[in-house]
């Protein structure tokens, strides 16, 4: 009788699998954490959607991996629908509704469902309605690209959102192509509201006009009229649905989120995605919204063909590492078959070991927050200066943050209203070769320091805005050359090629580094690489030439080396130093009044362009940690082992030693 009551027990609770996944909750995107992403972008020439797709398939996915959310394609860059509409343009034919399977499955399981949307970027469209289009400076058409103030959103965006609420009952939305597909918008709406607002009889329709950054910004003023009525629209049909704009009030829109839109995310595309994932993540952390960042699952050889060399398990787990420390959520981007249905060929039981990577860290990172320690100043008005567009790419951080990132130091990254927000929490903030800032922020950052912060200025251009605080007397103007530099006390040297600014050090500036012009130290110039000064109670240190371009082409310890060294004269009492790996990435932070340190290993070729996939990264070294602490800790337990360390506490410090690090660890210090 027993036997026979195990064996009906477990029978019954296999056969009811499916019926108690799907009796969990559907979750919100703000309680979210791990999901799925899936598009195709149809386009006319996909016959017979749906005809291949196989619900099992799916099914065994979804239980194997147990996402928080899927997002499917319902609209891409071409303009086809990938569901029979009525409101829209649909390819050929259907043999099969998919987003009606998809909806069928992901409901089984109560997983939300999410549809991939190409917002202002529509081929289709404006070719039928070029009225609709965005236009040039010089009056034609732009294609496949949609005017702000135009009816595409009321004739097209917002009805086929609306028909899919009703016919699928879908949670939310994930627009593409919308701020990064951005540009200046010519067309009457946006040329008459510019001379209204600014009293001037024309719009400039070149850089070299004085007013053309006044245009840009009336242009960013009109894109956000854009969203934010597209957003308002939807959310006044369906309350509770979630939107996110892809990129918006991230990187490539380095504002206060001031649109209700309800998440943020963006997809890390392409290779050496581990720092740009790293990089992306820290520019949404402090946005005040919930988050996450798509990993593409696939390096695309030919993106239309889908010929493709897809990452292996520990490339995405890096790339999760790398969002999870900072506090934010991950999803992974899989195609679609051209009929829209799910692809066999993803390795399941890859993506099930990814989702219980996830997982495990998942109570040590969600709504974690990084504690202030280091901070990049994101500039609004330097990313203005040389962002020839109105949003989408360029920042000449990234370089930095990882050049910060491989030292072994804990970074976040600030915008201007988060300088305005919280500058005064960090021992060290880094202007990051801007030259152009808010001057009140500027003049404030300069009060900063003259009551005990200190500021580390990089770049050729850059110093120059500092000029009267670094202790220096500048030679000359910056110019692009080509040089050694290094020290004997860092037993190095290495050629770089970049803008620098010629500075000799005034009594009391301590010097970093040399300028060699021959690779002998002997041969030492009298400038010096960086320097140290005193400004009030506090210190400004500067680097003098551009080092963000030559760290991601021509790397060499050197550069960290002379990074180390300033931090170390502004910061010697850091919250945090790890010493046995240079492959380590270290994120300083907190959650529920615990301290982490969380330890990624950053090993692999993934900076190596030549590279598509690789199976495996070493382990680090053992690893000696020291944290800065008010108290001696209760417990010091590495996660999400639950090993529990033994410590060391002297002089404020915890003093812990961590055995080598496979991806990703965590120390978790309890008080």
């Amino acid at each position: 009788m027993i036997k026979k009551a195990i064996t009906f027990t477990v029978a019954f609770i296999f056969l009811s699998l499916p019926l108690l996944l799907s009796a969990q909750e559907k979750l919100r995107r703000s309680e979210s954490f791990f999901g799925f992403h899936f598009d195709f972008h149809a386009t006319a020439n996909d016959k017979e959607l749906g005809k291949y797709f196989d619900e099992e398939v799916l099914t065994t996915f979804l239980r194997r991996t147990n996402p928080d959310y899927v997002q499917i394609d319902s609209k891409g860059h071409p303009g086809f629908s990938s569901y029979p509409t009525k409101t829209g343009y649909s390819p050929g034919s259907f043999s099969k509704d998919p987003m009606k399977l998809w909806r069928e499955v992901t409901d089984e399981f109560n997983i939300a469902l999410y549809v991939h949307y190409s917002g202002i970027m529509d081929d289709k469209a404006i070719s039928v309605h070029p009225e609709w289009a965005r236009v040039n400076a010089d009056g034609s058409k732009v294609p496949g690209r949609a005017a702000y103030l135009g009816p595409y959103s009321d004739k097209l965006m917002i009805p086929q959102l609306k028909e899919m609420i009703d016919n699928y009952a879908i949670d939310g939305v994930w627009i593409d192509g919308d701020c990064w597909a951005t540009g200046p918008d010519y067309s009457e709406e946006v040329v008459n509201g510019f001379k209204k607002a600014t009293g001037l009889e024309s719009a400039p329709v070149t850089a070299d006009d004085p007013n053309y950054s006044k245009w840009l910004e009336y242009n960013r003023l009109a894109y956000k009229q854009y969203l934010k009525h597209y957003i308002d629209a939807i959310h006044a049909y369906k309350p509770g649905f979630q939107i996110a704009s892809n990129w918006a009030f991230s990187s490539m829109m380095p504002e206060e989120v001031d649109v209700d839109v309800d998440f943020l995310s963006g997809d890390v595309s392409g290779q050496n995605c581990v720092y740009s994932a790293a990089f992306q993540a820290r520019c949404l952390a402090l946005q005040g919204k919930p988050w996450d960042l798509m990993a593409w699952g696939f390096v695309p050889l030919d993106f239309s063909g889908g010929i493709h060399s897809p990452k292996s398990l520990v490339q995405l787990q890096q790339e999760a590492a790398e969002v999870m420390a900072v506090g934010g959520g991950f999803q992974v981007y899989f195609q679609q078959n051209r009929d829209g249905s799910f692809q066999n060929s993803i390795d399941v039981d890859a993506m099930a070991q990814l989702a219980e990577f996830c997982r495990e860290r998942q109570p040590y990172c969600q709504n974690s927050s990084v504690t202030p320690e280091i901070a990049l100043w994101y500039s609004g008005e330097g990313w203005k200066k040389y962002n020839a567009g109105v949003y989408g790419w360029g920042s000449n951080m990234e370089g930095l943050n990882n050049l910060f990132m491989d030292g072994q130091h804990s970074v976040e990254i600030l915008m201007d209203h988060h300088m305005r927000e919280r500058m005064e929490k960090y021992p060290v903030i880094v202007i990051p070769e801007w030259d152009h800032y808010d001057a009140s922020l500027k003049s404030r950052l300069l009060a900063y320091v003259k009551n005990g912060g200190n500021l580390f200025v990089i770049g050729a251009k850059a110093v120059k805005q500092f000029e009267p605080y670094l202790g220096v007397t500048f030679s000359g103007s910056d110019s692009t050359k080509q040089f050694n530099i290094g020290d004997p006390e860092m037993n190095g040297i290495t050629g770089i090629r970049t803008a620098w600014q010629k500075v000799l050090p005034k009594e009391g500036t301590k010097e970093i580094g040399h300028v060699y012009y021959q690779r002998d130290y002997r041969f030492a110039t009298d400038f010096p690489v960086a320097t140290v000064a005193a400004y009030g109670e506090g210190k400004i240190a500067g680097l003098y030439m551009d080092m963000s371009g030559p760290y991601n082409t021509s790397r060499h310890p050197v550069y960290n080396k002379i990074v180390n060294n300033v931090l170390a004269e502004l910061n010697p009492d850091a919250g945090v130093r790890v010493r046995g790996s240079e492959k380590i990435h270290v994120v300083l932070g907190k959650k529920n009044e615990k301290a982490l340190v969380h330890l990624i290993n950053a090993d692999g070729a993934h900076f190596n362009g030549k590279v598509y996939g690789y199976n495996q990264v070493s382990p680090s070294n053992p690893l000696s940690v020291d944290i800065k602490s008010a108290g001696k800790p209760k417990a010091v337990t590495l996660q999400p082992e639950g090993k529990r360390l033994e410590f060391d506490y002297r002089d404020q410090r915890i003093l812990v030693d961590v055995p080598p690090v496979n991806v990703y660890s965590i120390i978790e210090i309890a008080y």
